[in-house]
């Protein structure tokens, strides 16, 4: 029994004993014979363990079905950890707060979730889907608190802990849950009433939003507490203001002395005064610039632009006025593969190869959001020897452009 007090044996029963319970081994058995291990499991276990099972390149689906029911076999010891101990106003608590906030809304669902499948009068059904779309879209706002974690967050938390691929995962749950609510949307505003489907799908959603909240709070705040050094939850804080926050007021912040930076070869450098900088000349082959200037033409470009250099490290943005995907700067250094989900990665890959081999030298792809068309365009950067030093993605709210037609010689 001893042995399982050991960190590296406990973690290895564990990591088995998903491992089998994913590949569809017996789950009584499997138990059995790891009972000892998860008995004695701590949070940080289970991070690892998340860690290594992302590394062993299973199909992302059959992980997290899997994780969902290693962690419904751990449930009881897992909750037997306290939460992180934190102010209310420290990035974590922020994020708890939120949490119970949600945890508020999806209560209050679960009567029109009950009450649709016991009304008989269509108009009164009708009424009661109505008022049940109008609380499964208010939902939508804990995206903000989604993206803090994907832009913010989750960027520090690889920079500090090397184990980190669990958060793949987790991102991988909060695209479930997007898909769910805005297919539950549509469901709940259709002409032909599915209820079957509906059922499914708030089963669904509660499901998610619920393994989300006590995976953040019994795992991955606890263990980032402890991980993360204290001055960058100030620098997080500072971050999160332009993603705003979801069904809370915006907190307020004390903005710290800056201690320390990412101490970390993925920044590109020291954190320079701008002030003393701006005035700087830049000689460009077309004419001169001071940096102030060139970062005020790139910002005032009706366009998003992130720069990644020949290690696929994100180097740059600008900051347009209006952009169309969170950004923040805790992305800088941070790899391209990192700052996208786990189902989209391998179009990131496919993309950056066929840049460096020579194959492409652009691609581009377009969405619909919003009720906007957004065009995405990538581009290599070459030098003059035709080395491959990075690419650009260049975003584009093409919407009104589209629409154009005939001539315009005149000003309005």
């Amino acid at each position: 029994m001893s042995e399982f007090i050991n960190n590296k044996a406990r973690v290895d029963s564990l990591y088995n004993f998903c491992f089998q319970l994913i590949k569809g081994e017996k789950g009584t058995e499997l138990i059995k014979k790891h009972q000892q291990a998860i008995d004695h499991l701590m949070p940080n276990d289970i991070i690892l363990v998340v860690h290594r099972l992302v590394e062993a390149n299973m199909p992302m689906e059959d992980l997290k079905v899997g994780i969902n029911k290693a962690l419904n076999v751990f449930h009881k010891v897992i909750h037997s950890h306290p939460k992180a101990d934190v102010k209310e106003n420290h990035f974590l608590g922020v994020m708890m707060q939120e949490n119970a906030a949600l945890d508020t809304r999806l209560k209050e669902i679960k009567p029109f979730a009950k009450n649709i499948n016991r009304i008989e009068d269509p108009q009164e059904l009708a009424n009661e889907l109505s008022l049940l779309k109008q609380k499964i879209s208010d939902l939508g706002e804990m995206d903000k608190h989604y993206q803090r974690k994907e832009n913010i967050f989750f960027p520090y938390f690889e920079n500090q802990y090397p184990d980190y691929k669990c958060l793949g995962v987790m991102w991988s749950i909060h695209d479930d849950i997007r898909r769910v609510q805005k297919q539950l949307i549509q469901e709940l505003q259709s002409d032909l009433i599915d209820l079957k489907l509906i059922n499914s799908l708030l089963g669904d959603l509660f499901f998610f939003m619920y393994a989300i909240i006590s995976r953040e709070e019994y795992l991955l705040f606890p263990i980032a507490l402890n991980a993360v050094s204290e001055d960058l939850w100030d620098e997080m804080n500072n971050q999160s203001s332009e993603i705003g926050f979801s069904f809370i007021e915006a907190p307020k912040f004390v903005k710290a002395e800056k201690k320390s930076v990412m101490k970390t070869e993925k920044r590109l450098g020291e954190e320079l005064d701008m002030e003393q900088l701006g005035n700087t000349v830049l000689n460009f082959e077309t004419g001169l610039m001071t940096l102030k200037q060139a970062m005020m033409l790139l910002n005032h470009l009706p366009v998003d632009i992130t720069m990644i250099d020949e290690n696929d490290r994100v180097c740059f943005f600008s900051n347009p006025k209006e952009r169309f995907f969170p950004r923040s700067k805790a992305i800088i250094g941070r790899t391209v593969q990192n700052c996208h989900p786990p189902e989209s990665v391998h179009v990131v890959d496919d993309l950056v190869k066929a840049f460096k081999s020579g194959e492409k030298d652009s691609e581009s792809f377009w969405i619909q959001m919003k009720g906007r068309f957004i065009l995405i365009q990538y581009f290599a950067l070459r030098d003059e020897e035709n080395a491959y030093k990075g690419c650009i993605e260049v975003s584009q709210d093409v919407t009104d452009i589209r629409k154009l037609d005939g001539e315009k010689r005149l000003m309005d």
